[in-house]
């Protein structure tokens, strides 16, 4: 979750997610916070002033231009352009080659899943 209490931006990531899936929120939620600090700050006000933009079915789709935005940024921030190339050897990889797909992602640490969208991206 990203939300902004008195001014000050705070991100949260459920600690019983795999490390990889909490990089990803991580960065997710930054760019909620680089890009989208209006709609955060008017988000669903919970408890005392704290506005939060949780984690949903919505966000979960990825189809919500916001969310498609800051997904971008995470796969971009995690996995920059030129070390996605050098890593590529100047080729590209087959989207359907599973193998090829997971090391990737072990090598930037994130999900296939993730790897997936950067590469369908880049």
């Amino acid at each position: 979750m990203a939300y902004i209490k008195d001014g000050v931006g705070i991100i949260g990531v459920n600690a019983l997610h795999h490390p990889n899936r909490q990089r990803f929120s991580a960065a997710h939620e930054l760019a909620h916070h680089m890009l989208h600090a209006s709609e955060i700050s008017e988000a669903v006000h919970v408890d005392k002033g704290i506005r939060v933009l949780f984690r949903n079915d919505v966000s979960a789709l990825g189809t919500e231009p916001m969310e498609i935005e800051a997904n971008a940024f995470a796969s971009e921030l995690l996995i920059p352009g030129d070390l996605l190339a050098a890593a590529l050897e100047g080729g590209g990889v087959d989207l359907e080659d599973e193998a090829a797909i997971e090391a990737l992602a072990r090598r930037f640490r994130v999900s296939p899943t993730a790897m997936r969208f950067r590469l369908t991206r880049w």
